[in-house]
């Protein structure tokens, strides 16, 4: 199994990272480059590509490695996944010295074991890279390569110039790495690297975009202890945080921009309703608040200039309400530069980095007595009954009398069903499930509702500043709004009635 942590890095600072104090620890400060030729095969239709694998022919020296990696996983620039690296006598791959470590009912093994496969290998594209490699044996006794990278990724469509830092774990702790990388951020701007080098080369060819990942059930057992369901539910929302980081990056998909937002909101909830027992590390819900914020701006437009425009225009008006729409789509843009921006930025980098160390190590076990020490080992079902009980309490007071409510009041009680929601989808597999079933519809269709009638509230306020720098859109933007009123003031009778079937149940657990 591989594991590196990818991280990008400008030119003109890879010179200072050679220098830096952390590398003159290294068996080989110097860190003479050497130049890497890799070149990647395919047939022509990507047969490779698709089944999720690379296959290259690096030539070192006098010396050619041909390399097979198999799809895996890539959170916050750390990439792990199944290599399988040998010697070859020519610059074209061998395909029979595959056969032996690669099942042959997977899709691979199935693809190295064509003969017809083999025979329509060509090279795709090749990578030219001067790197510059450093031992690093840490204190802890974990053994490490740090890799600066610096060449071109050359297609027949194009090139593409590269400056990385390549962190591959060679024996040890994987919180080793992240360790280091938080050690160079202190000496260069450094930025997660949401693609491997086999990306990119595809990406010249094939121009894909990575699409939105929704989020996984948590799958949790009745015997885990509640520190086991922190860590399982914790990591299902980076998980979800993190698989939509490129697509925001990106910038093609605002779906990726929403998923990315749930899963921080997620996030933030679990910390949350575990607070009692597991104190979130220091700064963290700030950090996550402003990531969250960065990526909010960018969905409230998307919403606007989409679904909550698209409506108004059904019901007449569509040319008046054209420049309002134009308008928001310019500003929604915007917005998703500027997400893209947060989430490319060092601030981030740090973030993703020190939490998923702080996950890793179970740091929050440093401040604690033996007592929450053996609380947190107990086990997570009655916890889980307790929280989901008293999540419901909160929201049947706050949603008292919910169809009559102003919109602060209404606001704060959306987002206690948001809450309940997530603790119920995090604590399902520990309940009946019939019980999770009737729960959850019941929440999700009350959800829908409040979820709509609050779009039409951040809908009104986005209009109203829309006059300020869209005039032309203003004859419009009244017109929408006046449609979102009379919308809100329809519904209140919907609103009672989910309601009314919702303070019917009780909380499964």
């Amino acid at each position: 199994m591989e594991r590196e942590l990818k991280l990008r890095v400008a030119n003109e600072d890879l010179d200072q990272l050679r220098h830096a104090p952390l590398l003159a620890q290294s068996e080989n400060p110097a860190g003479t480059p050497h130049l890497l030729t890799s070149t990647y095969f395919d047939t022509p239709d990507f047969s490779f590509h698709r089944c999720g694998a690379t296959l290259r022919v690096r030539t070192v020296g006098n010396e050619k490695i041909q390399t097979l990696k198999l799809e895996g996983s890539a959170k916050a620039g750390l990439f792990e996944r199944d290599e399988f690296e040998m010697p070859v006598n020519s610059d074209a791959p061998d395909l029979n010295l595959l056969r032996d470590p690669i099942s042959d009912d997977s899709d691979c093994g199935k693809l190295i074991r064509d003969e017809t496969v083999a025979a329509r290998l060509r090279p795709v594209f090749v990578t030219r890279i001067n790197r510059s490699a450093f031992a690093l044996r840490q204190p802890s006794g974990d053994e490490l390569e740090l890799a600066l990278d610096e060449g071109t990724i050359e297609a027949e469509s194009g090139s593409v110039q590269i400056a990385a830092v390549e962190l591959e774990l060679k024996q040890g702790d994987p919180d080793a790495l992240y360790r280091v990388a938080l050690e160079m951020l202190d000496t260069v701007p450094l930025r997660i690297d949401h693609r491997s080098k086999a990306d990119i080369g595809y990406a010249l060819l094939v121009g894909e975009h990575s699409e939105a990942v929704k989020a996984q059930p948590v799958r949790l057992n009745k015997r885990d202890s509640i520190e086991d369901a922190f860590c399982a539910i914790a990591r299902n929302c980076l998980d979800q945080v993190h698989a939509n980081e490129r697509g925001v990056v990106s910038g093609h998909d605002p779906s990726s921009v929403h998923q990315m937002r749930v899963g921080l909101r997620r996030l933030r909830s679990a910390l949350d309703l575990f607070s009692t027992v597991i104190p979130a590390s220091a700064g963290c819900d700030e950090e996550l608040r402003w990531i969250a914020s960065e990526l909010g701006a960018a969905r409230d437009w998307e919403v606007l200039a989409g679904s909550t425009l698209e409506q108004a225009c059904a019901n007449g008006n569509a040319d008046e309400i054209r420049p309002v729409v134009q308008a928001c789509e310019q500003i929604a843009v915007d917005n998703r530069n500027r997400a893209a921006a947060a989430v490319e930025s060092v601030r981030y980098t740090r973030l993703a980095l020190q939490f998923a160390l702080w996950l890793n190590r179970k740091g929050w076990q440093d401040e604690m007595s033996d007592e929450q020490r053996n609380a947190i080992s107990g086990p997570v079902k009655p916890f889980a009954a307790d929280v989901l009980r008293r999540r419901h309490e909160i929201l049947i007071k706050r949603g008292k009398g919910l169809a009559d409510l102003d919109d602060h009041r209404r606001h704060r009680a959306r987002i206690a069903a948001k809450k309940v929601r997530y603790a119920t989808e995090f604590f399902a597999s520990l309940c009946p499930r019939q019980a999770v079933r009737h729960y959850v519809g019941a929440l999700t269709a009350l959800q829908d509702d409040l979820g709509w009638r609050n779009d039409a509230v951040v809908a009104d306020q986005l209009l109203k500043s829309l006059l300020q720098t869209s005039p032309e859109a203003a004859s419009g933007a009244a017109f929408a709004r006046g449609f979102l009123a009379s919308r809100v003031a329809a519904d209140h009778r919907t609103l009672k009635k989910l309601w009314k079937r919702f303070k019917l149940l009780s909380s499964p657990h």
